[in-house]
């Protein structure tokens, strides 16, 4: 069946991942964080935000299923900030690694890019949206992420990544 299968179908296509800005799962990120509602433009590169709290991801409470709880947040509203920098602007395939309890707005350089509505049980890979792949450039850039919990566990990290998909070379029988 399998030799059917690669007769129609081809052989299955290769994917490979380049991280562009990590998550917290195997290594500490620093962030600045603030559960105080920040003021208007703060998920803009030139808003101040120097007062609020550093933290490394992920943030959360203990118990939270599949996280890795570095920084705890244990109130309803918590709002990230963290800057990277980019070599190049040339992507495949713009993805985001992240765990969200709950809901999660993400703006890359001021941009409102996605808002991911519920929670996920564990890290997740999603399409970035085109805006994504648009707010960025080359050099500094900045990513600020608004989650909000109502029940239950809750924990916020992200990362983002980039994948190529490239055919096999093996030929068809």
């Amino acid at each position: 069946m399998s030799a059917l299968n690669r007769k129609v179908f081809g052989p299955l296509p290769s994917y490979e991942q380049t991280v562009v800005v990590p998550t917290s799962e195997d290594a500490e990120q620093a962030w600045r964080y603030t559960t105080d509602e920040p003021a208007e433009g703060w998920a803009n590169p030139e808003f101040n935000a120097t007062a609020w709290k550093e933290g490394v991801g992920g943030f959360g409470t203990k118990g939270t299923p599949n996280s890795v709880v570095r920084t705890d947040w244990s109130t309803k509203e918590i709002w990230l900030r963290r800057s990277f920098t980019l070599e190049s602007v040339e992507f495949h395939e713009l993805n985001y690694r992240i765990h969200h309890d709950e809901d999660a707005t993400i703006y890359l350089n001021g941009l409102e890019v996605d808002s991911l509505e519920g929670f996920t049980s564990g890290y997740e890979e999603f399409l970035a949206s085109p805006k994504a792949g648009q707010a960025l450039k080359k050099g500094e850039n900045l990513v600020a992420i608004h989650c909000q919990q109502t029940a239950g566990g809750q924990y916020i990290d992200w990362g983002l990544f980039d994948v190529k998909v490239s055919p096999t070379d093996s030929p068809i029988d």
